[in-house]
């Protein structure tokens, strides 16, 4: 938890950064991925079947985050999180908001880091996957949208001077691109798609409405050049104007969620059939896009003061068939994307900001930090880099992490008393595996989310969210199952595994009850950290 007694030389940070001229305000671009786990880059795991040079350089070059964690194990409910700076649990959904025309996961009066940036003169823009839902001006009937309408609800609503965005990303439909809450193209060429393979290596992951000449393996490319420009526009703007306006650039990628349909060459990179699988291959175009992004900047001098962070939605998907080439995505961590274990949550988290040079660089190059954070804490770090205060009513659950960038932070003062993390729905340290899903559910076509579905729903008949959670303090972890009882206890320290079970031994008791005590507080709070305080 952020306390408000700072160090004298914290305060004088804060302050140099609170009051900073727009000239020196840095520029930031934010790189999230999707399903890339913790053991994806070869930074991070050096056993990894996927070599990332240019996502190493960045942490060789500013700081690797060793104990960075999504607030959810799942996309739609960490995404919403990461913009407001709140737990999943405060939106409209505990688990997220999935639909696509009825509605979105913000409530009334919730703000994101672009309305922050935004009140700090910040030019602000969203890129790629939303998963937040959205509304429509115009619908045709309840189950479909007027595509010649505009969003009623969409980025612009969001904080976002710019966008050009896909509803759900390029793995479910509409498999459509909205620029500026306005369909790109003509509404003419949206047309019914069936699932399966289309020309140039194209995939539709479900029925559904699209464009005609649909293409999932160019989607890097697009939104990398729609990226480009828009820093190109601020620049002219910039320029025409004779004043610098600092900008704020969320990209969301679509590597390395399914469909995996890798482009043949990206940036004059080769990509399709560079690693073992399609699957790694997606992991592969992220690193091709960070390395493009980071030449746009040299090229445009923006490099040394733009802030440049890589992270991911969520931990890393099964291993599956990768197994037998020897790729971990996790990293031998425990679980995987959707599970409550480490490697659901614990994600890649590098920050870059200098020159490369140890006098030119914010960051001390080389830094890693075993700090445990939330990448919902980029609401209030963003803000405090900006100047402002978002506020006693918003940015609930989030603490700025700005000491840490600036290696004001001591390793052994925690910057965060604790950090609450979810599971999926259904999913907690009881849930099997498919062969141990009872015999009723076998024969459904999704038999594993089915059984899971329906543990959801008995633990939230009884009044729960039906999703486990688990509470982290220093190096320790309690899990909690649906209906929020205690299930397992850990010391990542000593076992990053989570191989030994620790609730039930005598001498533990006491812990337990402390971070069941820290749980409940959270879940019942208003807000579980002091509000954002910029020195005066």
């Amino acid at each position: 938890m952020r306390v408000v007694a700072l160090t004298l030389a914290s305060l004088a940070l804060t302050a140099t950064f609170a009051y900073a001229a727009d000239k020196d305000k840095p520029n930031i671009l934010l790189i999230h991925t999707d399903d890339v786990g913790w053991g994806d880059y070869s930074i991070y795991n050096p056993e990894s079947k996927i070599k990332t040079p240019e996502i190493d350089q960045l942490a060789k070059t500013g700081v690797r985050f060793n104990h960075a964690h999504t607030p959810a194990a799942l996309c739609a409910p960490t995404r919403y999180a990461l913009l407001t700076g709140n737990y999943p649990w405060r939106g409209r959904y505990p688990a997220g908001d999935w639909n696509w025309h009825t509605d979105t996961q913000f409530l009334p009066g919730q703000k994101t880091f672009g309305h922050f940036l935004q009140q700090a003169g910040y030019r602000t823009a969203i890129f790629g996957k939303a998963n937040l839902g959205l509304v429509y001006e115009k619908m045709i009937d309840d189950k479909t949208p007027d595509f010649s309408s505009k969003l009623k609800e969409g980025p612009i609503e969001w904080g976002f001077d710019y966008s050009y965005i896909i509803p759900r990303g390029h793995q479910s439909f509409p498999y459509v691109y909205y620029e500026n809450n306005i369909l790109v193209g003509d509404p003419k060429n949206v047309v019914p798609l069936k699932a399966g393979p289309l020309k140039g290596g194209s995939v539709v992951t479900a029925d559904g409405p699209g464009y005609s000449d649909w293409d999932s393996a160019d989607v890097g490319r697009t939104l990398t050049e729609k990226v480009t420009a828009f820093i190109d526009d601020v620049l002219a703007k910039n320029k025409a104007e004779g004043k610098r306006q600092p900008f704020l650039i969320h990209f969301n990628t679509d590597g390395a969620h399914g469909p995996h349909t890798p482009a043949e060459i990206l940036f004059d990179k080769k990509l399709k059939g560079e690693t073992i699988t399609p699957q790694t291959d997606m992991i592969l175009e992220t690193e091709i896009i960070a390395g493009q992004l980071v030449k746009v900047l040299k090229e445009r001098n923006l490099y040394a003061n733009t802030i440049i962070i890589v992270t991911s939605d969520n931990g890393g998907i099964p291993a599956g068939k990768l197994e037998k080439f020897g790729h971990d995505a996790v990293g031998g961590l425990r679980g995987n994307k959707s599970t409550i274990w480490e490697g659901g949550t614990r994600v890649p988290f590098i920050v870059h900001w200098g020159d490369d040079t140890e006098a030119g660089s914010k960051i001390k190059p080389g830094t890693t930090t075993n700090q445990v954070i939330g990448t919902h804490d980029l609401a209030a770090t963003f803000a405090e880099i900006a100047g402002v205060e978002p506020g006693e009513d918003q940015a609930l659950d989030s603490v700025s992490f700005l000491p840490v960038l600036l290696g004001t932070q001591s390793e052994d003062q925690p910057i965060r008393e604790s950090l609450l993390v979810q599971s999926s729905p259904g999913s907690d340290i009881e849930f099997p595996l498919t062969s141990k899903v009872p015999e009723e559910f076998r024969n459904r076509p999704r038999p594993e989310q089915a059984f899971r579905n329906s543990r959801a729903k008995a633990a939230q008949d009884k009044g729960f969210d039906g999703i486990g959670h688990a509470v982290l303090k220093n190096h320790w972890k309690l899990l909690f199952g649906l209906e929020d009882e205690p299930q397992f206890l850990v010391n990542l320290e000593r076992d990053p595994k989570e191989a030994t079970n620790l609730v039930e031994r005598p001498r533990q008791q006491n812990r337990v009850e402390e971070l069941k005590a820290i749980y409940k507080s959270i879940r019942e709070s208003k807000r579980s950290v002091p509000p954002l305080r910029l020195a005066k």
